[in-house]
């Protein structure tokens, strides 16, 4: 009888102490812009997966992994419970940006990011970050480009982040079969 309770306590204990997620490092704050002026609260895509890559300006390895990401986003813009953006840090693009408003860097980035699109046929959706998103090697998730986060939206939390280029390969064929693609494609829950 003693070990049923134990039993029974033990199961208790275990299943109702059990930390639920929560959003986590910050992210639920993150918002940005799209190239047409509309504002995008992160934590509030209505999928339930989110892709974001992170691309800056004069990264050869964000240029490189561009055929991949049209080839996923191509994949996945299928899949209507996954959302994938690109996300630019405006002040990327700036020598001084912290002596301009996040509304200054955000209209002197669009030009710049719209050219970055033609030059290089960028087709994923493009987003520019505001403040606290900034890709910084001591203060934030995001230490450099190119990096991918992978988010839950329901509730919003960073579960895996792939750092460095998700795959370098331009040929259509090969990307198929690319066992980079395939894994970030399972991870990002697109079957």
């Amino acid at each position: 009888m003693n070990r049923i309770v134990l039993f029974f306590i033990f199961c208790n204990f275990w299943f109702g102490c059990a930390p639920s997620e929560q959003s986590n490092l910050g992210v639920q704050t993150f918002a940005g812009v799209s190239l047409d002026g509309k504002p995008i609260r992160l934590s509030e895509v209505a999928a339930s997966r989110l892709v974001l890559n992170v691309y800056g300006p004069n990264c050869i390895p964000c240029i490189k992994e561009i055929p991949a990401l049209n080839f996923l986003y191509s994949e996945i813009g299928k899949d209507p419970k996954i959302q994938f953006y690109m996300a630019v840090d405006p002040a990327l693009f700036f020598d001084d940006p912290e002596t301009m408003s996040d509304e200054e860097l955000l209209t002197k980035a669009i030009p710049l990011v719209k050219e970055e699109i033609r030059k290089f046929g960028i087709q994923v959706p493009v987003l520019l970050m505001k403040r606290p998103f900034r890709v910084s090697r001591t203060d934030s998730i995001v230490t450099g480009t190119p990096e991918t986060l992978l988010f839950k939206t329901k509730p919003f939390i960073l579960y895996y982040n792939f750092i460095g280029p998700i795959s370098e390969e331009s040929n259509p064929t090969k990307l198929a079969v690319d066992q980079k693609i395939l894994f970030f494609k399972r991870m990002a829950g697109s079957s």
